[in-house]
């Protein structure tokens, strides 16, 4: 193997994935790395509510928080970089994850959660928040999910 080609059929080494990497991350825009993180996070976001192929088998409510968050801050940087009009097509999605996500928690607490970790309300810290019609009820709730008033207790 010569200049970082393989031979057919063969498999690249860990080091020669590292260069590649490597060369792919330095040819890259930082911020198609954020918008395609903040994406990907989206949709983890809904597989981890039980909305993707495999169902409930991998719903975990607490990773589906953690993925909504971790995309809603990602698309807040990359609107500053780049204007709310190019990120707008992962705002909606955010905001659909975050109602089913509110939905879930709402469902959990109804049932009474018996899943380890304490995924029910309040398992895990505060739910993620984004801008809502209704402004949020207590000044320090502009971090967390605006849930329905009366859906959660």
């Amino acid at each position: 193997m010569t200049g970082g080609q393989q031979d057919e059929g063969q498999q690249p080494t860990p080091e020669e994935m590292a260069m590649m990497m490597a060369e792919r991350l330095g040819k890259t825009p930082v911020i198609g790395i954020i918008m395609q993180s903040a994406a990907t996070l989206v949709d983890c976001a809904g597989i981890r509510l039980g909305v993707g192929p495999q169902g409930d088998e991998v719903k975990d409510l607490e990773q589906a928080r953690q993925a909504i968050e971790g995309s809603r801050a990602l698309t807040m940087v990359a609107e500053a970089f780049l204007g709310a009009e190019e990120v707008a097509p992962l705002k909606e999605p955010i905001a659909q994850l975050q109602m089913l996500y509110a939905d879930a928690v709402s469902d959990d607490s109804d049932e009474g959660s018996d899943e380890p970790g304490g995924e029910g309300p309040g398992g895990g810290g505060p739910p993620p928040e984004s801008p809502a019609p209704e402004p949020p009820s207590n000044p320090g709730a502009a971090d967390r999910l605006w849930v329905p008033p009366g859906s959660r207790s």
